[in-house]
């Protein structure tokens, strides 16, 4: 690009007008389009493209100012650099939230600072001060449970034959390996090992760090300014849209893929385009593309008002611009895509494929690149999950009291051992008939006004994947009755099959057993573990698929055995079974939990951790009777798409403790 600087003044009859000073001393008038409200930008340094010596875009301090998408070259694209500010990250949730949505789903909040663990033991050896042992599960459900069977050969077998058919094959039977019903031991260990972190104040663990994609052109939030000012503008005085995207042609080399810039691309009419394409002995559809002699017709899905079509211009240029990996590893993982959309990297892995694409920097200062299929495609949000999580809450050389009973995949092993939990004996005819459960459509992290912490009830001002905003903290489900599962309307069934599943649940009040075993553990770690475990009464856990439609809800009994180890191997015939249950010492050792963590927490107002703010919102969520009247009450429903679209209002999800 050239450099150059803007001279604004105003005429003899107060007009502004406003001229372009090259490098070389040259001036010239700007180009028809670019308006400026006031003498603001005078002097204002800028970076300009020329094409055939007009002026075709202006940018200054990253923001382009001036675009022109009648433009014949590409070689140089639009860069967008961010400029979101780096100020210190919003935390607190919003206390008294205006029009609330709802949802089957809350978040406990994250806590200020991290609880660190003692030091981790010696693994290679049993320690004297420290304890084993393991703890006896008395599991009941609650409400009907499913958990899903893993495949027999036989069955594999048969879904590699209904996929070549283009068929879906579901095992609806619950988890019953060599045919025993069991709840397996890597959920239980998955769900207490969550709840664990929670009342531990322990670091944010477990996340999918990805990119999220959004698109904003009508959305009534602030999201809408987002997107236009990456995407387009409206030029007032030529009355038309103003695209600040590039195009271009995608292809696979290697492992790697790149973009060839094109030389131009406009928008047609739809009856030219459909005219065009047909006039090739092609059939016109949506989402597919058409290569014509020196012109590539792009056609998106069809909208109410759409009127018109792109036409992308090939480049005799050998330009290409490689996507970064990051790029494709987060449009490879973008599970929000419609279904409806052509995958573009599996498409150019044999052909180049148009697309358009945006370059942007991130706040790391990498090049970055988003592309779609068209036009108006869906952007990356500049920010991953991950930067939205405090930096505390994510330190590595933190260990909190999860990592150090659980273990971690790069340092020490865990202390404690899950084993599958078993159908208690004389229970017969556990399970309920095969049925549809209704279609699970929980919003995706997409749904910021969900997900990440708000500070304001204004729709202009909803905190964005784009804010210096913090994710809410740790999702969970409220209790229902476990009564309303079932999909009734056969309509729906028969309409959208593909988005139908079939399950086999067992039953309320069926009686599981099983054991945890742990190795050398502290009083405070084995005090967390229980404390987790053992809820107070009317407060229970939730397991399994189902969670938003009532499933899964469980009571836990758990009852203590300790190990003696010295007298175990000096004493031939001392065994497991000989130890002395030690159900007087649970009280004891989560109060040595309490008094380990309390103290660490700055929450001196309090004399039992149940009490603190966090744990009475999770307490909040755990509370059985409390999730049975939120439901009768229509609070912890999904918000409907119809008959009116509850999701535009974009509204908050208040805390538990406000529902």
């Amino acid at each position: 690009m050239e450099q150059g600087k803007l001279k604004v003044f105003k005429s003899k009859k107060g007009k502004l007008i406003v001229k372009v000073i090259l490098d070389n001393a040259k001036e010239m008038p700007a180009p028809t389009g670019f308006i400026v409200s006031d003498e603001s930008i005078n002097g204002k340094q800028v970076e300009l493209e020329r094409v055939e010596g007009q002026i075709v875009q202006i940018a200054c301090e990253g923001e382009v100012l001036y675009f022109s998408h009648q433009q014949k070259s590409f070689q140089t694209t639009t860069i967008i650099t961010s400029n979101h500010d780096s100020s210190e990250m919003i935390t607190e949730q919003l206390e008294q939230v205006n029009y609330p949505a709802k949802a089957p789903y809350n978040f406990i909040p994250l806590n200020e600072k991290v609880v660190e663990a003692e030091e981790i033991p010696a693994l290679n050896t049993y320690h004297a001060d420290r304890l084993t042992g393991w703890i006896e599960l008395d599991i009941e459900t609650i409400t009907p449970v499913y958990i899903r069977d893993n495949l027999t050969t036989e069955q594999m077998k048969q879904q590699r034959e209904a996929e070549k058919k283009k068929e879906r094959y579901i095992n609806s039977d619950f988890y019953s390996p060599c045919g025993q019903i069991r709840i397996p031991g890597s959920s239980l260990r998955g769900m207490i090992r969550n709840l664990v972190e929670i009342v531990t104040f322990g670091k944010f663990g477990f996340f999918d760090d990805k990119g999220l994609y959004f698109r904003g052109l009508a959305d009534r939030s602030n999201l809408r300014k987002e997107y236009q000012d990456r995407m387009s503008s409206y030029d007032k005085r030529q009355r038309k849209a103003q695209y600040k995207m590039s195009a271009g042609f995608i292809r696979r080399k290697g492992f790697d893929y790149y973009i060839k810039p094109a030389a131009s691309y406009k928008q047609i009419l739809k009856s030219e385009a459909r005219r065009k394409v047909q006039y090739a002995g092609k059939v016109y559809e949506q989402f597919n593309y058409y290569k014509l002699p020196n012109e590539c017709i792009v056609v998106s899905g069809d909208m109410p008002n759409k009127k018109r079509d792109w036409v992308i211009y090939s480049s005799s240029s050998n330009e290409e611009i490689k996507i970064p990996d990051i790029d494709i590893y987060n449009y490879k993982n973008d599970t929000n895509r419609s279904e409806l959309v052509s995958d573009l990297l599996k498409l150019a892995e044999g052909d180049e494929v148009p697309c358009f694409y945006v370059i942007w920097h991130d706040e790391s200062g990498r090049v970055r690149i988003s592309f779609g299929h068209t036009g108006m495609f869906r952007l990356a949000y500049e920010k991953s999950i991950s930067q939205h999580i405090p930096e505390n809450l994510k330190d590595e050389n933190k260990i909190d009291l999860a990592e150090a009973i659980f273990g971690n995949e790069k340092t020490f092993a865990g202390r404690v051992f899950f084993e599958d939990v078993v159908l208690k004996d004389g229970q017969d005819d556990v399970l309920m008939p095969e049925n549809y459960p209704k279609i699970l459509s929980s919003p995706k992290p997409t749904t910021f006004q969900h997900y990440l912490v708000q500070n304001s009830n204004d729709l202009k001002h909803r905190m964005h994947y784009n804010s210096n905003s913090s994710i809410r903290g740790y999702k969970l489900y409220w209790h229902k009755s476990g009564d309303n599962w079932e999909e009734t309307n056969e309509n729906n069934i028969r309409e959208h099959a593909s988005q139908y599943t079939k399950i086999k649940p067992v039953k309320s009040n069926v009686h599981f057993f099983g054991k945890i075993r742990f190795e050398n553990l502290s009083k405070v770690e084995l005090g967390a573990l229980l404390f987790a475990l053992e809820l107070p009464p009317g407060y229970y856990h939730k397991i399994g698929m189902g969670k938003p439609l009532g499933l899964g809800t469980i009571k836990i009994i758990p009852k203590l055995y300790l190990s003696d180890r010295i007298t175990r191997y000096e004493n031939l015939f001392s065994e497991w079974e000989s130890n002395k249950n030690m159900e007087n010492a649970l009280t004891e050792f989560k109060r040595a939990f309490e008094q380990f963590v309390l103290p660490k927490i700055n929450e001196k107002s309090v004399e039992r951790l149940w009490e603190t703010k966090k744990l009475q919102e999770l307490k909040t969520i755990l509370n059985y009777d409390k999730g049975l009247e939120l439901e009768l009450e229509n609070k912890t429903r999904y918000m409907q798409i119809t008959p009116d679209n509850e999701f535009k209002h974009r509204s908050i999800l208040p805390k538990p403790l406000e529902i």
